[in-house]
């Protein structure tokens, strides 16, 4: 049997959700190359006015955030020895290293000379913050895929490169939570030059630290959400109780978010606030639900423990900081007396492929690689295979007894 015949045989056997999202990374890449067939100007509604459209907004200004989860996570056990959510730092690493990875696509689409891309490793511009971001993308997406080679080694028995990747996890720790700090608040540092065009609400000299902070609880939320999807639909352990711990320090990190968002506009803003009441109802928006009453939910504990409560403080909080990037790059720039701009089709059905393939990889990559196996640092890799084998099976004894 060839070697596609066993791919075909293999995509049957998967669910139809999967399917589907197979069929939309295929549509979205095939709208890919339109784009890169026929140029931005003919497949996409940008503008001399808008030069930046839905693949900023959602797959760059919107995805580094989403893929905050492994810098978040990496910090809180490593950083802050908090050992027992180590069982989620896997998942998280590779959430963030495939956010990552797609992020990379979506810049290279919205290049007017995607060949030229590599020109930003050569002809340094310190002075740009885009050179900043541009460089710390690409080295924080290569610090998580040599943290995602760890269950690779493990699937295909590379000891020698696996006690190489432990050695380096702590440095690899750093390195991450310092990129990562970087080019999150460095993103906000895009739109403080835009002055005269974005919105008093969201245009503050604070915009920086505000998408860090961001950030980080939007990290942590996204932890939830996945742990509590993977839980539910593929089958893998309940990590409520190591959720609880994460839905304990949410509200600290809103509260102090919040704080310094209140008082950025109200002590650092100069302008109207309230000539527009469609960006104030947007605002208003953006805060109440992703901030405030998340906040609220998760400082009572009966809240904190419940999985379901768990699972909509999360979502509330990642709608709430989606809300807030297309406030910042989108909404908030629009002008009362300008054309307002609208994704083309093709630009919508590469950002659906995107946030399809996303899930698709995820889901694959759980499905043939170790992501939530429990592995204990404490396993000697030099040993022979056939102690682990042994030693593996007794700790399924021990589950089975236990159960």
């Amino acid at each position: 049997m060839t070697a596609a015949k066993i791919i075909i045989n293999e995509i049957k056997g998967y669910h139809r959700f999967l399917q589907f999202m197979i069929a939309l990374v295929v549509i979205g890449a095939l709208a890919s190359m339109v784009r890169f067939i026929f140029g931005l100007g003919v497949t996409t509604n940008l503008n001399d006015t808008y030069p930046w459209g839905l693949w900023i907004s959602f797959d760059v200004v919107t995805a580094v955030p989403l893929a905050a989860g492994a810098f978040t996570l990496g910090a809180i056990v490593h950083c802050f020895h908090i050992k027992k959510l180590e069982p989620l730092v896997r998942p998280a690493i590779v959430t963030g290293f495939l956010g990552y990875s797609l992020v990379c696509i979506g810049l290279l689409l919205d290049l007017g000379q995607p060949q030229r891309g590599w020109h930003t490793m050569v002809y340094w511009n310190v002075h740009s913050p885009m050179f900043e971001v541009s460089m710390c993308v690409m080295a924080y997406t290569t610090v998580l895929f040599l943290e995602f080679l760890s269950p690779v080694c493990e699937k295909f028995g590379y000891h020698m490169p696996l006690r190489v990747l432990r050695w380096l996890e702590m440095p690899l720790v750093i390195a991450a939570a310092s990129i990562s700090t970087l080019h999150q608040s460095s993103l906000g540092t895009f739109f403080l030059i835009a002055v005269d065009k974005l919105h008093n609400l969201w245009y503050n000299p604070l915009l920086p630290l505000q998408f860090w902070m961001s950030a980080i609880f939007t990290g942590i939320s996204i932890i939830i959400l996945e742990a509590t999807m993977v839980h539910r639909y593929l089958g893998q352990p309940d990590e409520s109780e190591l959720l609880e711990i994460l839905a304990k320090i949410l509200p600290w990190v809103l509260a102090v978010y919040l704080a310094v968002k209140v008082g950025a506009v109200a002590f650092l803003t100069h302008g109207s606030l309230f000539d527009r009441p469609g960006l104030l109802a947007l605002f208003a928006a953006e805060v109440l639900i992703g901030v405030i009453i998340p906040m609220l939910m998760f400082m009572k504990q009966s809240n904190r423990e419940d999985s379901r409560m768990q699972l909509r403080g999360a979502g509330m909080v990642i709608f709430g900081v989606i809300l807030n990037r297309f406030n910042v790059s989108m909404f908030g720039m629009i002008q009362p007396d300008q054309v307002i701009y609208y994704p083309s089709v093709t630009e919508s059905l590469v950002t659906i492929g995107i946030i399809a393939g996303h899930i698709l990889f995820f889901v694959l990559l759980a499905k043939y690689f170790p992501i939530f196996e429990h592995h204990p640092e404490t396993v000697d890799y030099s040993m022979p295979d056939h102690f682990h084998a042994t030693e593996a099976h007794e700790h399924d004894q021990g589950k089975g007894v236990e159960a």
